[in-house]
């Protein structure tokens, strides 16, 4: 139960308490924009967020995948181009920007919005201008 605590303290109580954000809201929150995200203040990727719930996503140095999101209950989800594999989220928006918790990870594990910007991400590869 210690161990519990300290990981509530750790993490912070904020992403569990908020609700889940809804399709509309993150629509809302996403569309037009470029996200840059990190996991434990490392940069992980960026999203840009495309009309029609399309997205071009991209690991840091890896090319960009485009795919599209929808919502399975409280979560969003998102496929890509080069699998059927889904990668679902519970989005939630706190004071510092959103964060993402994916349900098979602990708690304060998912990666949060370090920056955002209505300017279009940069993509690298083989598709660059299809």
């Amino acid at each position: 139960m210690r161990g519990l605590c300290l990981a509530l303290a750790l993490f912070g109580t904020a992403a569990l308490a908020d609700p889940p954000l809804t399709a509309e809201a993150f629509d809302a929150l996403t569309l037009g924009r470029t996200m840059t995200w990190a996991e434990f203040g490392q940069v992980y990727g960026v999203e840009q967020y495309l009309p029609d719930r399309r997205v071009r996503w991209t690991v840091l140095g890896d090319d960009c995948k485009t795919g599209r999101w929808y919502p399975d209950g409280a979560m969003i989800c998102f496929v890509y181009e080069d699998g059927p594999d889904r990668h679902c989220w519970e989005m939630t928006q706190s004071p510092t920007g959103l964060l993402a918790h994916q349900a098979s990870r602990p708690v304060g594990s998912g990666p949060v919005v370090i920056e955002e910007t209505t300017e279009p991400m940069a993509c690298f590869g083989p598709k660059v201008g299809a």
